[in-house]
């Protein structure tokens, strides 16, 4: 089955897709792509199809005018949040939450217990808590053995503790937000943004709750909604970190803010924890709003990081759980590639389709397969990007796995390839085989000419030299034989012939029985052809000899050589052609090989071939013959010596005029 070249490639083609789906699999199934390529996909959804930032979150950020107005002091004296509090204990603030620790006492007792009056006061308040050192990840949470939380009495005020562990992926970039952090001893704590979206969505109800009904469930994380909510399904990895769909860019440096507060739409609200003591914003811009509490634009502190959206600039730790929140609010998380089963059908398919187009049309195949890819891209992308809008989403929003299919080019290269080679080695022996019908110069004129669109039929004048060969006493030599001995014998001896022509550079033209007929000059252009074809003539009947004498068949040749002008060109049907000579120099060649003038183991030229043969050579004159169709005779020689080479077996002048012998007949 496999010698037959079409089975053969259906053959190879078939394993070459199952190799691209089996392996394609394996690096899906392994997430071979996820930390790298499929990041950028993801990263590039992210930045490009953006959800609508809302109206839910506010930042009182730490930046350098609030560490200026505190006396250039960090960290913060403890008055400092306190005042804050006191700020927005006016305000309808949902909930607020510090992604600030308060884990060592102040040098100041005092303002230590004016905090966590504070804090108790507001009722409202979410402080931050960490896990530190080491950690595994398993069953949907990051165990540490160390916690490092706020103090007792800051513990005992608030309304609930949060961790605010960041966890960077390998490239340093924050895609998702830890939403579990346990402890030696079992301990569970919900991630900031978690528990400030879980109270603040109760507080939009005026219903009382904390984060204790949330509940896992395989590789989610589910926040019970109360109707009309629903339920936030949030999808997590085993370490229970929850992908945070970035809905805004890392917002302009508070010092570069010109114009009233929050009126960038595309932002999340932030503003100076100093500007909201001092009374230089409006506290209803909190009104019914998550308040975070956080560093932001604080040249001394390093609390920002690269994420999916911000380019080469970073996010502040502060934003990053806003863009959380949000993600909560809107119930929209984005999972960084399709699911396995899905992703494998279609690069199943994308494997499949593209073979078939490479295997059908080649090239174009793969230009169109490519295509088809970049279409696949465009439009799941669109269809991503539609699933980011509206107020509240459907849970997971599933990112392209187009890192996944991508790869598939590779098989279709190597399926290309692989086809190119097949029909390049079908090529060369198709030109193998055609050489055997036709000389390689013809097969090459062919060729040149299809590619060009000039394979026509018609011809153009050229000057040329015909040797016409022919067999003396082939009727009684083939009487004597039977006919494939007789074929064997002929083949033998134009097999050593065509050698001899392929070297002094003649074209094969055609055999016709006992002859054969070789042009100089067309359809490949040589230097001095007379003499070529003469030279080729005298070695000719030298190899015809030393046959004989090796006790080969008593077979001769007689030879005529003509020069002048012939119609060089293809001739026959448009669906059947040959490329042949006409003219009357043809004629006279032909004329040349008749037993009387061209006799056993001569070779006989025209006194049109003679004169371009320079003056090394020795003849003797046969007179002059009449061809059919001529006025006048045509003068005819015998070559016996053309520079180094003699004829083997040369002969005396005719006993009497060649114009008086039996007229030739054409062949």
């Amino acid at each position: 089955m496999l010698a037959r070249r079409q089975s053969r490639q259906r053959v190879v083609i078939a394993a070459i897709v199952a190799a691209s789906i089996g392996l394609g699999s394996i690096l899906v199934l392994s997430d071979f792509f996820g930390p790298n390529l499929q990041d950028a996909v993801y990263d590039y959804a992210i930045t490009h199809y953006p959800a609508t930032v809302r109206n839910q979150v506010a930042i009182v950020g730490v930046d350098d005018r609030t560490i200026t107005r505190y006396g250039q002091r960090y960290p913060l004296p403890r008055q400092a949040y306190a005042d804050l509090l006191r700020a927005l204990k006016q305000t309808r603030a949902r909930v607020v939450a510090f992604d600030i620790g308060f884990y060592d006492e102040s040098p100041d007792p005092a303002a230590d217990r004016a905090l966590a009056a504070a804090i108790k006061d507001a009722g409202n308040v979410i402080l931050a808590m960490q896990g530190s050192g080491s950690f595994t990840a398993s069953d949907g949470a990051e165990r540490f053995g160390v916690l490092s939380l706020p103090l007792p009495l800051f513990r005992d005020a608030a309304a609930g503790l949060a961790s605010v562990n960041v966890d960077p992926d390998s490239d340093g970039r924050v895609r998702a937000a830890q939403l579990v952090v346990e402890g030696p001893k079992g301990e569970r704590y919900f991630a900031l943004p978690l528990v400030a979206a879980s109270r603040s969505l109760l507080a939009a109800q005026q219903v009382a709750g904390d984060v204790s009904a949330i509940k896992r469930q395989s590789d989610q994380l589910i926040l019970p909604g109360r109707p009309p909510l629903p339920d936030r399904v949030m999808p997590v990895d085993q370490g229970g970190a929850m992908p945070v769909y970035f809905v805004s860019h890392p917002s302009r440096d508070l010092a570069e803010r010109t114009g009233p507060p929050c009126a960038t739409s595309d932002e999340f609200c932030v503003v100076s924890l100093a500007d909201v003591v001092d009374g230089n914003v409006p506290l209803t811009l909190f009104n019914e709003r998550a308040v975070l509490v956080g560093f932001h634009s604080a040249s001394a502190i390093p609390d920002n990081y690269p994420t999916p959206n911000s380019g080469s600039a970073k996010m502040w730790g502060v934003e990053i759980w806003a863009n959380t929140m949000q993600s909560i609010f809107t119930n929209r998380y984005p999972v960084r590639h399709q699911g396995p089963f899905t992703t494998i059908v279609i690069l199943s398919a994308a494997s499949i389709l593209g073979a078939l187009l490479v295997a059908r049309l080649r090239l174009f195949g793969f230009l169109g397969a490519l295509g088809l890819l970049l279409g696949y891209m465009v439009v799941s992308m669109f269809l991503f990007g539609l699933k980011t809008q509206g107020p509240i989403g459907d849970g997971a929003v599933e990112v392209p796995s187009i890192a996944y299919i991508v790869p598939t080019v590779f098989w279709w290269i190597i399926t290309l390839g692989y086809i190119l080679i097949e029909e390049q080695v079908a090529l060369a022996r198709t030109q193998s085989t055609f050489g055997r019908f036709v000389t390689p110069a013809v097969a090459r004129t062919i060729m040149e000419r299809e590619e060009t669109g000039r394979l026509t039929l018609g011809g153009e004048e050229k000057r040329v030299t015909v040797l016409f060969g022919d067999v003396r006493g082939f009727t009684s030599l083939s009487e004597g034989i039977e006919p494939s001995k007789l074929l064997d014998t002929l083949n033998q001896y134009f097999d050593g012939m065509v050698d001899v022509v392929n070297r002094y550079g003649g074209t094969v033209n055609k055999y016709n029985g006992d002859n054969i007929m070789v042009i100089w000059g067309a359809p490949i252009e040589g230097a001095e052809p007379a003499r070529q074809a003469v030279l080729c003539a005298l070695e000719l009947q030298r190899f015809i000899v030393a046959e004989r004498a090796k006790g080969g068949p008593d077979v001769s040749f007689g030879f005529g050589i003509n020069t002048g002008p012939v119609v060089a060109g293809f001739l026959g049907a448009k669906g059947r052609m040959e490329y042949t000579v006409i003219g009357d120099t043809a004629n006279v060649a032909s004329r040349l090989t008749s037993s009387d003038i061209a006799r056993r183991d001569q070779v006989a030229v025209s006194a049109a071939t003679l004169a371009e043969l320079g003056d090394d050579v020795t003849t003797v004159s046969l007179g002059a013959i009449a061809v059919k169709g001529r006025a006048e005779p045509v003068a005819c020689f015998q070559v016996d010596r053309l520079g180094p080479i003699a004829s083997p077996n040369p002969a005396p002048p005719p006993e009497r005029p060649v114009a008086a012998a039996a007229a030739a007949g054409f062949h």
